[in-house]
């Protein structure tokens, strides 16, 4: 059994209180695997910048050396968060698909829990969900702690490799792009339930968005990023461990995908 116990945290003094709420909008979802109190400031500025009634699901990943430290940051700081015990880690596709598996909202975030939401960042993101059914995937602007465009969405190139898009964007509507990192999108809940969620062919991590962004493009919907959603994203700080090589990954990527539907070539080096 992956999944051990499922506990709603109940702080005596939460930094951090999620209202409770039998019919949330949206259902929030973070993986973690061995992270620290970062998660918390997460959660707190989701709280902050959330006007919509939500809920926050949080799937702790088992971590072989700081097992349960993401679930003793929760207890103690915060109250009604949804918490997903796993006994092994899932990876994050795994992860992310255990806390979809229990989304009770129309629509579903998935949350880097090194993310800092800024105000005004979900209603955009809603909106064009609500009203533009052609579009799959809503993704904000990431942005660096100080201030710089991270990522406004990715280009996806020809060999399965990616690169952030670092141009800021023009104008206010949603823009399409070929990817974007799932650090931070906002789908229909009914939608990514159907695709079957992330493919757990890529665990641990690295090109599962990838795939998923393709098999909503092949199911007929767009991947917008939104200028005027804009989170700070803290990259590599959501857990201990250092980046792995992803090339099994990508391997696996390119022999699902062989004819990408996107076919411009990678640029050369420098």
């Amino acid at each position: 059994m992956l999944i051990g116990s499922t506990v709603r945290t109940a702080s005596p003094h939460p930094r951090v209180t999620v209202p409770d709420t039998p019919t949330p909008v949206v259902s929030f979802v973070t993986v973690t695997y061995g992270t620290g109190p970062i998660v918390v400031d997460m959660i707190e500025s989701l709280v902050a910048t959330c006007a919509l009634p939500c809920e926050v699901i949080v799937v702790d990943n088992a971590h072989p050396s700081r097992r349960g430290r993401a679930r003793a940051e929760l207890l103690a700081a915060t109250s009604g968060v949804r918490l997903v015990e796993a006994s092994a880690n899932l990876g994050f596709g795994g992860g992310c698909n255990a806390g979809i598996e229990r989304a009770r909202g129309r629509l579903v975030g998935l949350v880097n829990p090194d993310l800092v939401a800024l105000p005004g960042w979900l209603e955009p993101l809603v909106e064009v969900l609500d009203t533009d059914p052609t579009v799959g995937i809503a993704a904000a602007v990431l942005l660096d702690p100080d201030g710089s465009i991270q990522e406004c969405g990715q280009m996806l190139y020809a060999d399965g490799t990616t690169a952030p898009r670092r141009v800021p964007p023009a104008g206010v509507d949603p823009i399409e792009v070929d990817h974007a990192s799932a650090a931070c999108w906002l789908m229909r809940t009914v939608d990514v339930s159907a695709l079957g969620g992330f493919d757990e062919a890529f665990h641990p991590a690295y090109f599962e968005d990838v795939d998923l962004a393709l098999r909503v493009r092949r199911n007929g919907r767009r991947v917008v990023v939104h200028p005027r959603s804009r989170v700070v994203h803290h990259t590599g700080t959501g857990t201990p461990d250092p980046p792995r090589p992803a090339f099994a990954q990508l391997d696996t990527l390119r022999r699902r995908w062989p004819d990408l539907a996107i076919t411009q070539p990678r640029p050369p080096a420098g």
